[in-house]
């Protein structure tokens, strides 16, 4: 059985964009500190929200795969998937992208998954297992690493067909 566990904290990787981060998000305090006639809890208040949709990038996220399933771990959250559930991977430099439908829709953002992958073994391991699911099964179709060019082609057609029927 497979088991490979990593963690991902992005600000660690980016120190420059980490403190024009940190900047923007005291500045955000300061300016809405002067601008509610100098009141200190709306200040606060803005660094924290500022500061909160922040946190994928400046703490840690600890992920998991094995051969049933991928996880991750994020302030005391916890998501599992099984293979099963994902139909598609895109495959990139530094990261996967599953998703649970065969082609890409504009869903994907909300129901895919971005993984970082700090390995070639880990990523190759994650590909394996999502496209291992639906070879199993002849009558599934086979799925591959979907390019941009390819993704620009069917909307692009998708485009036309819909100009066509206007």
């Amino acid at each position: 059985m497979d088991k490979y566990s990593w963690s991902d904290r992005p600000s660690e990787k980016h120190r420059a964009r980490a403190i024009f981060g940190a900047v923007i998000i005291v500045l955000t305090g300061i300016v809405i500190f002067l601008a509610s006639d100098n009141n200190v809890m709306f200040g606060i208040m803005a660094a924290a929200l500022m500061f909160f949709a922040s946190t994928r990038f400046y703490l840690t996220t600890v992920f998991y795969a094995d051969d049933t399933g991928i996880g991750e771990k994020f302030l005391g959250y916890s998501r599992t998937k099984k293979w099963s559930d994902f139909k598609r991977v895109d495959v990139g430099e530094k990261a996967v992208f599953l998703s649970p439908f065969e082609k890409p829709r504009r869903l994907d953002n909300y129901r895919g998954w971005f993984i970082p992958v700090p390995t070639e073994e880990i990523k190759d391991f994650i590909v394996k297992m999502v496209r291992g699911q639906w070879s199993v099964n002849s009558t599934e179709p086979s799925h591959k690493t979907t390019s941009k060019k390819e993704k620009n082609r069917h909307c692009e057609e998708h485009n036309d067909e819909a100009i066509s029927s206007n």
